[in-house]
C-alpha cells in the first residue's frame, strides 16, 4: 500500500492512464448507440427500446453499482476497484457479439454497467487523494477527455469496423481490448493507497455521505446534472441514427465526420472549461459551477440549429457544439461537489452524483425514443430529428438554471480539507 500521496510525475501518469481507461470504459458504453442502426435491423428493435437498452437498462444498474463500489474505493483501493471493472466489463461487451435478441443485449448491457459502475467515481477519488483542491478541475477535466475521445474512437473505429466486420465482431474486438489494461492499472495506479490522517470536523461537514443529500447547493447540482445529463445521454444515444435517417449518411461517413467532429470539439472544450475553472475558481469557489453555466448559455444555439439546418457538415458541427455541453460541464461539477465532503467520502460523492446524474438523465433517451415513435407516422424518417428538437434544448436550458440556483448555497456548504 501506498502511504502517501503520489509524485505530481507518477500521479499525471495514473491520470493519463486512467483516461485510456476511462476511453474504453466509454467506447464499451457507447456502442450500441454508434451501431443502432443495423442492431435495430438484424433484432428488429424499435427506437423506444434503443432507448431503453442505452438509457434505463443500463444506466439504472450503473448508478446502483456505482455508489456501493464506490465504498470499497474509499478505503483507498482506487487500482483494484479500477482494474476489476476493467476486466468485467471488457469480457461482457464481447458476449454483446453473440446475442439474438433485444432482451439478450439488455442482459449484456447490464453486465457492462456493473463492470463499469466503479471505475469513474475510484478515478475521481485518486484525483482528490493525489492533487489538492485548487488543482483538481484540471485533472478531472483530463478524465473527462475520455468522454469525447470515446465518441470519436467508437463512431470511426466501430463505424469502420462494422461496415466492413459486422457489429457483432465490433463488439467482440473492442471488449478484448479493454482487458489489456487491468493490470497496466495495477502496477501504475497500485491496488491501494492510503487516504489522509482524520481531521477534526469542521462547520457543514457531513458526518456521515448521507448527509450530503441535505445540502441545497448538492441537490440543485445534481438537479442541474440530470438534466444536461439527460440531452447528453440522448445525443450520444440517437445522434448517430439521425444523421443516417436526416441525411442519409452511411454508418462509416457518420463514423468518420461525427466521430472526428466530436473529438475535437470535446476535447477543445474540456481544455478551456477546465484551464478556465481551476483559474476562477482560486478567486470565487462559485466559478466551478458558473463556468456551467457560461459554457451552456454560449453553445445552446447549436442544440437548435443542428436539428434545423439542411447542411449535412453544419448539421455534424452543430451536434458535435452541442455535445460538448454534455462533456464540458463533469469536470467542474465533480471538483464542486468534492469541496462539499472530506477526504474519505469523496469517491461516493461521486458515485452518489453520478448514480442521480444516471437515474434522472436515463429518462432522456427514453422520452426521445418514445416520441420519435409516436410521431414516425407522420414524419417518417424526419421524427427522431424532431423529438431531439424537443428534448436536447430544453433539457439543457432547465440544467443551466438549476447551477445557477446551486450557486446561491454554493459557498456556505463547502468544507475545506485538502
Amino acid at each position: 500500500m501506498d502511504n502517501t500521496a503520489h509524485t505530481p510525475r507518477r500521479a499525471w501518469a495514473a491520470v493519463a492512464l486512467l483516461t485510456l481507461v476511462g476511453i474504453l470504459n466509454y467506447v464499451d458504453r457507447f456502442l450500441p448507440a454508434v451501431l443502432a442502426e443495423p442492431i435495430k435491423v438484424d433484432l428488429a428493435l424499435s427506437d423506444t427500446a434503443i432507448g431503453v437498452i442505452n438509457g434505463f437498462g443500463f444506466l439504472i444498474v450503473y448508478a446502483v453499482l456505482g455508489v456501493a463500489v464506490a465504498r470499497v474505493a474509499d478505503r483507498g483501493a482506487f487500482g483494484a476497484v479500477v482494474a476489476g471493472c476493467v476486466t468485467l466489463w471488457g469480457t461482457m461487451t464481447m458476449l454483446g457479439g453473440a446475442v439474438q435478441s433485444g432482451l439478450q443485449l439488455a442482459l449484456t448491457r447490464v453486465g457492462v454497467a456493473v463492470g463499469e459502475a466503479g471505475s469513474t467515481p475510484a478515478a475521481h477519488a485518486y484525483v482528490a487523494r493525489n492533487f489538492a483542491p485548487h488543482r483538481r478541475a484540471a485533472p478531472l477535466a483530463v478524465l473527462t477527455f475520455a468522454i469525447p475521445l470515446a465518441s470519436g474512437v467508437s463512431l470511426i473505429g466501430g463505424g469502420l469496423l462494422a461496415e466492413n466486420l459486422g457489429w457483432r465482431t465490433t463488439f467482440v474486438v473492442l471488449g478484448a481490448l479493454s482487458l489489456i489494461f487491468a493490470p497496466l492499472v495495477l502496477w501504475l495506479v497500485g491496488s491501494r493507497q492510503s487516504l489522509p490522517a482524520p481531521t477534526a470536523q469542521t462547520p457543514g461537514t457531513a458526518a456521515n455521505w448521507w448527509d450530503l443529500l441535505r445540502k441545497r447547493s448538492f441537490l440543485a447540482i445534481i438537479g442541474g446534472t440530470a438534466l444536461v445529463g439527460a440531452a447528453g445521454y440522448s445525443l450520444s444515444t440517437f445522434s448517430p441514427a439521425f444523421l443516417m435517417r436526416t441525411h442519409s449518411m452511411s454508418l462509416g461517413e457518420v463514423g468518420v465526420e461525427y466521430g472526428v467532429a466530436t473529438a475535437l470539439g470535446g476535447v477543445l472544450g474540456l481544455l478551456i472549461v477546465g484551464r478556465l475553472a481551476d483559474r476562477l475558481a482560486v478567486r470565487d469557489a462559485r466559478w466551478l459551477l458558473w463556468i456551467v453555466v457560461l459554457t451552456t448559455m454560449v453553445l445552446l444555439p447549436a442544440s437548435v440549429l443542428a436539428f434545423t439546418v439542411d447542411n449535412r457538415v453544419a448539421s455534424v458541427w452543430f451536434l458535435a457544439l452541442s455535445y460538448v455541453i454534455g462533456t464540458a460541464y463533469l469536470a467542474p461539477s465533480v471538483a464542486a461537489i468534492h469541496r462539499l465532503v472530506r477526504p474519505e467520502q469523496r469517491a461516493t460523492a461521486s458515485a452518489l452524483f453520478l448514480f442521480f446524474n444516471a437515474i434522472l438523465g436515463s429518462i432522456g433517451p427514453f422520452v426521445t425514443g418514445a416520441i420519435s415513435d409516436a410521431i414516425t407516422a407522420d414524419l417518417g424518417s424526419s421524427a427522431l430529428g424532431r423529438a431531439l428538437l424537443i428534448l436536447v434544448p430544453t433539457a439543457q436550458l432547465l440544467g443551466m438554471s438549476c447551477y445557477l440556483v446551486a450557486a446561491r448555497w454554493y459557498r456556505a456548504d463547502i468544507v475545506e480539507i485538502g
